[in-house]
């Protein structure tokens, strides 16, 4: 059974291209009063229905000013996909601790500031539904993308904690979990600044799995599909994995970690 979305104010953060803006499109043809986010609103393509506002996930600043405007125009934000973001790649060893503070202040520290800029609303009306765009890389290893694991392992413990802090207000906190699709984050995404010769020849192999992953990956339709099923749902499920994610998170739940482990590194040839 599903709810409407018929004049809810819904906020998406990162709409400028790939699956924020898919969402965002899905969700206004729907009924919804959507607002969505970019750090330079000029560069954003017009989406039909969709207000574009200035955001810059990383600023609290810009959170609370983007948050408070739309509240002032349409009262509580009901309905949040947090969905900005970005990956970083590279072996652990060769990223740094300011390139791991950086993908953590947009991938987790972004969603966490927009939470808590909406929640206070949500809770005063007794309502409300947050979905934050994870990845199968939230409860799968990511070789050479490990931050953005890390970061995306964060967002799924604190997602997982919320919708139970929440849930007496009316609140509820829903996970969905691509896999490779079709986006830009191969465009968006940055490297390591440093390279080790050790790595290069690993991290090579690992960066064409992913790019082919991409190119082939699954349609961001889908992904907006699986977020508008999580605002609607009238009891929603805490984890939407999509496409190619629903079997790698049946594999991790249900095979040994032996095999699975063995598995995963012979399908990125490390051995």
């Amino acid at each position: 059974m599903h709810t409407t979305l018929k004049n809810k104010t819904t906020l998406v953060t990162g709409v400028s291209s790939g699956i924020g803006r898919e969402i965002a499109q899905l969700l206004a043809a729907r009924g919804a009063r959507v607002f969505g986010t970019a750090r330079d609103p000029k560069s954003a393509k017009p989406i039909h229905g969709v207000e574009i506002v200035r955001m810059d996930v990383t600023d609290d600043a810009s959170v609370n000013e983007a948050v408070q405007s739309i509240v002032g125009r349409t009262g509580p934000i009901q309905h949040l996909v947090n969905n900005a973001g970005y990956a970083t790649s590279g072996a652990l060893e060769e990223t740094s601790i300011d390139e791991a503070r950086q993908q953590f202040e947009t991938n987790f520290f972004g969603v966490l500031r927009v939470t808590s800029a909406v929640l206070p609303g949500m809770r005063q009306t007794g309502h409300g539904r947050i979905v934050n765009i994870s990845s199968v890389v939230g409860f799968l290893p990511a070789p050479y993308m490990g931050m953005y694991a890390a970061s995306k392992h964060a967002v799924e413990g604190y997602t997982e904690t919320l919708d139970h802090e929440v849930r007496r207000f009316g609140v509820r906190a829903i996970l969905v979990q691509p896999a490779y699709t079709k986006s830009k984050i191969n465009g968006n995404s940055r490297s390591a600044k440093v390279a080790l010769e050790v790595y290069a020849t690993e991290r090579k192999r690992l960066n064409n799995v992913v790019e082919e992953g991409v190119e082939h990956g699954d349609d961001p339709c889908i992904v907006a599909e699986a977020v508008w099923k999580g605002l609607t749902a009238k009891s929603p499920l805490l984890r939407y994995p999509v496409g190619k994610g629903v079997a790698l998170s049946r594999l991790r739940r249900f095979v040994p970690a032996g095999m699975f482990d063995r598995s995963l590194r012979k399908q990125f040839q490390l051995d």
